[in-house]
């Protein structure tokens, strides 16, 4: 009910602006006939201008793209693996309340109204109908005559219709029939009995029955006496009583219905009033029709191919619906519609059949690789046996499976294509991708992104109806090409990221330290491109961004990022943009022959590249790869397992957290196909994939601790020294995903949400956490709804979890973080 109740909220403000205005400039004016239809049209506009929504485009920066992007397009895992827990919920709420209380008070409007036309049916079969001036005329002894419905005339005996009063009241209530007055107060009282609330439509009633009257007084007085006819106005409304004078004549509507009478017209003044409509009308209009909408998925980059595949064709017809239509035919028209709506330069439409023609799935495959496709999407209707006909409704978008390699980013597409879908279309929309278990070869084959969209079933009578419509075919090629930009511009959003990911994984020597925490929407904006103020070792560049520092080639051994709030801060006005701070590679940075650590006088020995460094590191912060040791730990190291050693001093290690009190950072990146692991307390132990046969001393088991170690205990008490958000095999719940989600299923309560109070709803809870290379899991947290006893119980449920398999990585375990989408179903 909660929309209706928006809606109703916004028909009061509008009907109240409108009728504002006729208060103002309208009222008590002698144009009654465009007051009556003013009203009219005031009234329809409030219920209908808060449904009309005309979207505009306006400009949207990058970096508020690259959010609503993230936002549409969720990990792939997170959609494959989502578990839905159902309850019901059965007690009652007092918003649950309301609705029914605003019904009951329609439905005895309503009867109320029903009583008033049964009591005027009554009146109908217990008097006499006559054919009067071609009006059917009742004549009664009915209080509450003379009045007029539809074509009746309910006249009143005291009256004498052949006096002059008799006859003016005749031609009034004519009047009101030959106006058709009566339609007006059946679509006012019709509304009122389901907009009851709106007090300004109570208003619009009194002040249109007002208006019929001065109409048709109007019409009654055309050559009659005005003081004769007030008369007649008092003995109309009480035709059996006697008034006084200065009683009944201040009776307001009786006041009113002779001012209207007596009322001198000034034609320039009613020019003015009623044209002032126009402006308000416009603004009004504009109000409650027109949404801003960020024009965020327009796609402006590099030029993408995009191949669009209509299932089947020629000879292979596809499924079959039981009144002859053909997959392939519908197929080929939503291909068609794609093509013809797409606007965007940026973006290449290629139709893999524009006619009916049949091609292999190989040939549709080799046909992408010939075009140099970025993308592929397959359009399929989907269709079930004839005693199954109707059992399945709705779309769903299909991927490659997990062991192929476009899997990852096909999800993504997948996920944006799902976005597009499940606010506007016409059918139900399948929440998640999803991958068959039969093999797909346009998906397995192709090694760009792809995607199978099953838009509907053409053996469900409602789809079918669906798909043949122009409407449907619009929206669905609407939203894939959304879909399409949206994609796109993640991929350009995420572009600095993905470099520095692979540099890190390349050149280990490069150590990136984002010790300001800067947002990563922040590295993905236009102002870190290009405006972020650069410092190369304490040397202002100028604001000429992340652009110079990639076009620099050159390589820093510390990458220090500052967001613009924090920026400003510390660097005044020239960081409104951010601040991206490097240090150099200089005399200190050495690719090492050895290492040693002197215990006796408490000094480090460091060769390499024709350079000996002998002193004091005692006060050093040593970082081993990622990892904070003691300097103790250093003659462990095996010497043909390091790439490289940077020696960092002075204002260089300023902005290193940990180094706080330190006299200088020693940062040592080991070889990518030999690293060692990094043990509790920094014992070490070699790598698998080392040749060296020399092995490391792995019984250090009281290994002295210096500050930085200590103060970083927690996070090194693991054996891997890097935890992996992916990996090239994913950590697997032992038995399997089904027998994870029947874990899950057994040992969560479905009713925990309800008795912590939630009400009905689709609640979704992301539970993060590690799996260790031994199959335990730690550090599991929530997303969202942190602290709230639902989420508290999904994480005691996992933590309690029997052993998982490990990540792979190169080969060897590691440990890898996992999210585990928990959806709480709570059905009213």
């Amino acid at each position: 009910m909660l929309p209706f109740f928006w809606y109703m909220l916004k028909v009061i403000i509008c009907s109240g602006i409108l009728v504002g205005y006729y208060w103002f400039f309208l009222r008590n004016k002698i144009f009654h006939r465009y007051n009556r239809f003013y009203l009219l049209a005031a009234m329809s506009l409030s219920l209908l201008l808060p449904l009309l929504k005309i979207n505009f485009w306006q400009p949207a920066t990058e970096q508020n793209q690259a959010i609503r992007v993230l936002q549409a397009v969720s990990a792939g895992d997170e959609y494959m693996n989502n578990i839905v827990i159902t309850a019901k919920k059965t007690n009652w709420s007092l918003a649950q309340l309301y609705p029914i209380v605003y019904l009951l008070v329609s439905v005895i409007f309503f009867f109320a109204m029903l009583r008033t036309l049964i009591l005027i049916r009554s009146l109908l079969k217990k008097y006499p109908v006559q054919k009067v001036e071609n009006v059917a005329f009742v004549n009664t002894d009915d209080n509450s005559t003379p009045f007029s419905f539809l074509k009746y005339i309910f006249w009143n005996s005291n009256i004498d219709i052949d006096t002059t009063t008799g006859r003016q009241i005749f031609k009034h209530e004519v009047a009101h029939i030959q106006q058709k007055h009566t339609h007006d107060k059946l679509f006012i009282n019709m509304v009122l009995i389901f907009c009851w609330c709106n007090p300004f439509f109570w208003l619009y009633r009194k002040e249109l029955n007002m208006i019929h009257e001065f109409i048709a007084d109007k019409k009654a007085v055309e050559d009659s006496d005005t003081a004769a006819f007030a008369a007649m106005i008092l003995q109309a409304a009480y035709p059996r009583h006697q008034f006084e004078l200065t009683n009944n004549f201040f009776y307001s509507p009786i006041k009113r219905r002779l001012m209207m009478l007596t009322k001198n017209k000034n034609s320039k003044a009613n020019y003015i009033g009623r044209i002032m409509v126009l402006p308000l009308a416009l603004l009004v209009f504009a109000a409650f029709t027109f949404k801003a909408k960020s024009n965020s998925s327009i796609y402006n980059g590099k030029k993408i191919t995009v191949i669009i595949d209509a299932g089947h064709g020629g000879k292979d017809l596809g499924a079959k619906s039981t009144d002859g239509i053909f997959e392939k035919d519908l197929n080929l028209a939503i291909a068609k519609k794609v093509k013809e709506l797409n606007s965007n330069d940026a973006i290449e439409i290629v139709l893999v059949r524009d006619e009916d023609i049949f091609m292999s799935p190989q040939q549709k495959v080799e046909f992408a690789k010939s075009k140099n496709a970025d993308l592929v999407i397959s359009f399929h209707v989907d269709g079930m046996p004839k005693e199954l006909a109707n059992t399945k409704t709705g779309m769903s978008v299909f991927v490659a499976k997990d062991e192929f390699a476009n899997a990852a980013q096909s999800k993504v597409l997948a996920s944006a294509i799902v976005n597009e879908f499940k606010n506007n279309y016409g059918l139900a929309v399948m929440p998640q991708p999803n991958q068959r278990q039969v093999s797909v070869w346009i998906l397995q084959a192709n090694t760009c992104p792809a995607v199978l969209i099953e838009t509907g079933f053409i053996t469900n009578d409602k789809d079918r109806a669906y798909l043949q419509t122009s409407a449907a075919k619009e929206t669905i090629a609407k939203n894939v090409l959304a879909a399409i930009e949206k994609y796109a511009n993640y991929n350009v959003a995420n572009k600095i990221e993905q470099n520095r990911i692979a540099k890190n994984d390349t050149f280990p020597s490069i150590i990136f330290v984002n010790v300001k925490h800067a947002d990563s929407n922040y590295l993905k904006s236009d102002e870190f491109k290009n405006k972020a103020l650069v410092i190369v070792d304490s040397k202002e560049i100028g604001n000429v961004g992340n652009d110079y520092v990639e076009k620099s080639g050159k390589n820093y051994s510390t990458i220090v990022i500052y967001n613009p709030k924090e920026a400003q801060l510390q660097f005044g006005v020239k960081g409104k943009y951010g601040v991206i701070k490097l240090t150099q590679k200089d005399a200190m940075f050495i690719t090492a022959d050895a290492v040693a650590y002197d215990e006796k006088n408490k000094s480090i020995k460091l060769s390499g590249n024709n350079t000996s460094i002998n002193g004091d590191f005692s006060n050093s912060l040593i970082y081993l790869e990622d990892k904070i040791i003691s300097p103790d730990v250093l003659n462990q190291i095996a010497t043909d397992k390091i790439s490289t050693i940077s020696i960092l001093k002075g204002d260089k290690i300023k902005d290193v957290v940990a180094a706080k009190g330190k006299t200088s950072v020693i940062y040592i990146s080991l070889k990518p196909d030999d690293l060692p692991e990094v043990l509790v307390k920094s014992k070490l132990i070699q790598s698998e994939k080392s040749n060296n046969k020399s092995e490391l001393n792995n019984n250090l088991k009281n290994v002295p601790e210096n500050d930085a170690v200590a103060n970083n205990k927690e996070q090194q008490t693991r054996s891997d020294n890097k935890i992996f958000t992916k990996a090239e095999v994913a950590p697997q719940f032992t038995g399997g995903e089904e027998a994870w989600k029947n874990f899950l299923r057994a040992n969560l309560k479905p009713n925990t949400p309800i008795d912590e109070g939630w009400s009905g709803g689709k609640f979704t809870i992301i539970v993060k956490f590690i799996v260790h290379t031994d199959g335990t899991v730690s550090d599991v947290s929530t997303e969202n709804y942190k602290g709230s006893k639902t989420a508290l119980h999904c994480i005691d449920v996992i933590k309690n979890a029997p052993k998982w398999q490990p990540a792979v990585q190169n080969g060897r375990k590691v440990n890898a973080y996992k999210i585990q989408p928990i959806t709480f179903l709570i059905e009213e």
